[in-house]
């Protein structure tokens, strides 16, 4: 059974969690191949403070031009969208990001300090479903330096219905302030991985509720993730296996992300990644 895991981070800078996670290349790279994952998606952090977005961009850009079992989503930086042409900067350096082979956008709310809905995000939202890529939204609200409600569902809800025509892939399953609101966001143009809350998930809901979630979003919009090296692979791995049915661990470890990504155009192109089966 292949696996791709859908939320993984590597740094330019080498480390992140405040310096305690080591997010080095090859170091991440070698996690990966040890756990015979075969491709992955791997975001930013939108913390310019810890890591400058230009540099994280660039970084990436490399990444998947080497690593073409990788895709690659860009960072943004809001924080100088109200002056004078702002806007139209921000929009020009993510059409100049997708130009070099970047194909996502990663919008980490609490890393930014913003809600879902706030009007800076209008115009990365309306350009990614104008350039036929998704946008992956943080929706978890244990993590700073944002608040409590950055994340919530209830701002994320308005978004993908407003932009319809953009694809949104919901991070973190919520965590646990907002498993009960995560209904309101089962709509065609969304999916759901299952990034680093896993085994808070199990341990505040168990096992039978948490696999109830997951039926009730519905296996066929469920990728795996692992928010690694941040969070415990392994672990990770082996309470998806518990909590979903066997018969649909090949949709969620990969069928499921490897149709979406037809739409985008990833991985259309790695025959060498499928004959060899691991990261390269």
């Amino acid at each position: 059974m292949e696996i791709i895991d859908a939320h993984v981070h590597s740094l330019p800078r080498g480390t992140m969690d405040g310096g305690e996670t080591d997010v080095r290349l090859e170091t991440v790279l070698s996690g990966l191949r040890a756990r015979n994952i075969t491709r992955a998606i791997f975001v930013p952090i939108n913390d310019a403070w810890w890591q400058p977005v230009d540099e994280m961009n660039d970084y990436m850009v490399e990444v998947v031009r080497k690593h073409p079992s990788i895709v690659g989503f860009i960072d943004i930086d809001i924080s100088k969208a109200h002056l004078y042409g702002g806007i139209e900067r921000l929009e020009k350096d993510i059409e100049m990001r997708y130009s070099s082979g970047l194909r996502g956008i990663k919008v980490h709310l609490q890393n930014l300090g913003v809600n879902a809905d706030d009007w800076r995000l209008l115009p990365v939202y309306r350009l990614a479903g104008e350039l036929n890529i998704p946008v992956m939204l943080h929706c978890y609200p244990g993590s700073g330096p944002g608040l409590l409600e950055n994340s919530s569902p209830l701002y994320i809800e308005k978004m993908i219905r407003a932009f319809r025509n953009t694809h949104f892939i919901i991070s973190h399953l919520g965590g646990i302030p907002y498993v009960d609101l995560l209904p309101h966001l089962y709509h065609d143009n969304v999916r759901f991985e299952t990034s680093g809350v896993l085994p808070t998930l199990k341990r505040y809901l168990g096992t039978e509720r948490l696999s109830h979630l997951l039926n009730d979003i519905g296996y066929e919009r469920i990728f795996f993730g692992s928010d690694f090296p941040s969070c415990d692979l392994d672990t990770q791995i082996s309470i998806l296996k518990e909590i979903v049915p066997r018969e649909q661990w090949n949709k969620v470890f990969s069928g499921n992300i490897l149709e979406f990504g037809r739409e985008f155009g990833w991985w259309v192109e790695t025959a060498d990644c499928e004959n060899t089966g691991t990261i390269l």
